[in-house]
């Protein structure tokens, strides 16, 4: 019988302190080192803390990698949490998915036991991102 074993975290090892916010006792993600474009540079200088987001929600942003929202996030995010209509078009990898995923994850209230009735309507190309997007808000 074969063991199926833990996923070790993506990370260079070091575990946050001394910050006096929601990071601290977090392990650092590893650094970003891929090339970036203007597409994903050319930002208003917004932190994903000035979203006023959930504190859990900020933790699992960082603890997934996500340093500072893309210009894409930062339009669509405020926009989504009041409720309001969204219709954003970018390349590829500028952070598309996380605009809609985390404002839809915000809006969820972890104390109900039911399924709540916020609709979310996701319209993607093609049946491989559809399953993209299902694993990432799973």
């Amino acid at each position: 019988m074969t063991s199926v074993q833990p996923a070790k975290p993506k990370s260079n090892g070091d575990i946050i302190s001394g910050t006096g916010t929601y990071k601290d006792g977090l392990i650092a993600p590893k650094a970003d080192d891929r090339y970036m474009t203007e597409d994903v540079t050319q930002t208003k200088g917004r932190e994903f803390e000035d979203f006023f987001l959930k504190r859990e929600l900020l933790m699992g942003i960082f603890e997934k990698g996500f340093e500072k929202p893309s210009p894409v996030q930062e339009e669509a995010i405020p926009i989504i949490l009041q409720n309001r209509n969204v219709l954003a078009r970018a390349k590829n990898g500028t952070g598309k998915t996380a605009a809609y995923i985390i404002p839809s994850l915000e809006k969820i209230d972890t104390n109900l036991k039911h399924i709540q009735g916020k609709l979310v309507v996701f319209a993607v190309p093609c049946h491989c991102i559809e399953e993209f997007c299902f694993y990432c808000i799973v």
